[in-house]
């Protein structure tokens, strides 16, 4: 009798060690441990990936709480690339503004982070529409067709604020066509491939451009929708009737939404109405830590603060003045959000001004012969440049983007540390650059659809 139990007993452990192993997948992780594995990920592009794998993933990345722990841990998205927008260029020795023979479209250069493999996801495509086709044979009729081709080029990238693109639809460009009317805008996000008209304020459509600009959503919360919460600057010139070479600035911002649309500001300062020389001799000098700098020829500083929408005029020192040009001058940041600097070109220097903490006093902080520096740069024509004032063409916080005026010769200056090269990518574009981040909260659904239809395609080929 226990002779027979113990048979049966290995004969049990027998058929036991025969049966075939369940393999275990990544379904059978726990909840907080899969969020641990979707917290590891890099970026929100990595999170739109991942969310096409299956339901699940789905639903834990969708999930308010998640996007939050993951919003703290890696911050806001980081900057995907730059929309590089091919300007007029530099000024040649008569002073007179030249084309470039064919201007293209704004460029999309993606980062060094490997946080963007596809560019095609910033492509502008979806912003134009070609002309519908007509027989030929007969008459050809555009039926209430306002906008322009890819092949006109209207368009203009003139801001950017995290994922979104501010753009003008109609020819306006700062110091070229300083007398037209201001144009239309378009907000648009390149990776949803979302996007508004703006209609300009009717009443004030007859007013030129100085200025068009993405603001910080007031109030803003992490997971609300940037497309639906934008705010648009536009800052217009007005001219005086009675004198002809003056005017005044005029500051409109427009909200979207059933409640939203263009409020008007014609806000002044306490002494009276600011009061600046005729538009041809103003230009946009920068934007550093909300509030915007024109520079005018007769050596004065238009600034308006955009919490307030107010305007004033600033006078720099006697060592910083003269005749502000787009050419030779620019306002910028520094190392710290509330850091204001000045760059200025002096005949074949660059200087950079920065203010002491402590008195507020501008000085130099640094300041070096361009001729010197460029020296030995391939391309370097000795006798030729730099016998005229250099030119800016662009310039951020750390660097600037200068030409001979002798020549159209790009090269930059970083700021921290006053050398001169020729190899990033900005020296091969005559114009600014606008960077462009991935969308956050990150938008699953476009991708969702292409996995699922993924998938599809897979069960059909098994079946077939």
């Amino acid at each position: 009798m226990g002779k027979g139990t113990r048979r049966n007993k290995s004969k049990a452990k027998q058929r036991t060690k025969a049966l075939p192993a369940v393999p275990t997948t990544v379904d059978d992780l726990p909840d907080e441990v899969l969020y641990q594995v979707l917290l590891g990920l890099g970026s929100s592009l990595d999170l739109i990936r991942a969310a096409a794998t299956c339901t699940r993933w789905r639903r834990a990345i969708a999930d308010d709480v998640f996007l939050g722990r993951f919003h703290a841990l890696h911050g806001a998205p980081r900057v995907a690339g730059r929309y590089y927008v091919t300007d007029a260029q530099p000024p040649d020795v008569t002073g007179v503004l030249r084309w470039p023979p064919k201007k293209p479209a704004a460029a999309f250069v993606p980062s060094s982070s490997p946080a963007v493999a596809d560019a095609s996801l910033f492509s502008l495509d979806f912003l134009y529409v070609p002309p519908p086709e007509t027989d030929r044979s007969g008459p050809t009729y555009y039926y209430n067709y306002p906008r322009r081709t890819r092949h006109n080029r209207c368009r203009e990238i003139v801001d950017s604020r995290g994922s979104l693109l501010l753009l003008t639809n109609g020819p306006w460009r700062e110091s070229v066509h300083p007398g037209r009317w201001s144009p239309d805008f378009i907000v648009c996000e390149p990776v949803s491939r979302r996007y508004q008209g703006i209609a300009r304020p009717a009443d004030l459509r007859h007013l030129p451009l100085l200025g068009a600009f993405l603001l910080d959503v007031v109030g803003g919360g992490m997971g609300d929708d940037t497309m639906s919460s934008f705010r648009v600057l536009s800052v217009l010139y007005e001219r005086d009737r009675s004198r002809y070479q003056f005017g005044s600035p005029r500051a409109c911002v427009f909200v979207p939404g059933s409640d939203g649309g263009w409020r008007i500001s014609w806000h002044a300062t306490g002494d009276g109405e600011v009061e600046v020389p005729a538009m041809e001799t103003i230009h946009l000098a920068g934007r550093v830590s909300g509030r915007v700098y024109w520079g005018m020829e007769n050596g004065t500083v238009l600034v308006l603060n955009e919490s307030t929408l107010k305007f004033s005029l600033v006078t720099f020192p006697v060592q910083m003045r003269a005749q502000y040009r787009r050419t030779n001058f620019r306002v910028i940041g520094g190392v710290d959000d509330n850091t204001v600097r000045v760059v200025r070109v002096h005949g074949d220097e660059l200087q950079v001004f920065g203010r002491l903490p402590d008195s507020g006093e501008w000085v130099v902080e640094k300041n070096i012969v361009l001729r010197d520096v460029t020296a030995g740069l391939p391309g370097w024509e000795d006798y030729r440049f730099f016998n005229l004032p250099a030119r800016i063409v662009t310039a951020g916080d750390t660097f600037v983007v200068l030409t001979p005026a002798e020549k159209l010769w790009l090269f930059s200056v970083e700021l921290e540390t006053m050398e001169a090269e020729r190899e990033h990518v900005r020296n091969r574009h005559v114009g600014p650059s606008y960077p462009c981040a991935l969308p956050w909260p990150p938008l699953l659904q476009a991708c969702v659809r292409r996995g699922e239809e993924a998938v599809g395609k897979r069960r059909h080929r098994r079946r077939g």
